[in-house]
């Protein structure tokens, strides 16, 4: 599977440290994202809370569905 051309020109140029440092900030990304929609979608409600943010997701996977599956190729 060829990768795309960004990735293809990053490739030799990205080392362990800056993996490391990428994990670390989504990792810290979703911790926020997570912590932001228990707090102010339904906060008395998590299982309101879990559907919306699954609605949500799969929203945003469906509206940039052709950009990723372009990706994925």
């Amino acid at each position: 599977m060829a990768l795309p051309a960004i990735i293809r020109k990053a490739e030799n140029k990205l080392g362990v440290l800056d993996g490391v440092v990428i994990f670390v900030a989504a990792s810290c990304l979703f911790r926020a994202t997570q912590d932001f929609q228990e707090l102010y979608f339904f906060p008395k409600d998590s299982k309101k809370s879990l559907m919306l943010s699954s609605a949500i997701g799969v929203g945003l996977l469906l509206l940039r569905g052709k950009d990723l599956y372009a990706i994925v190729q």
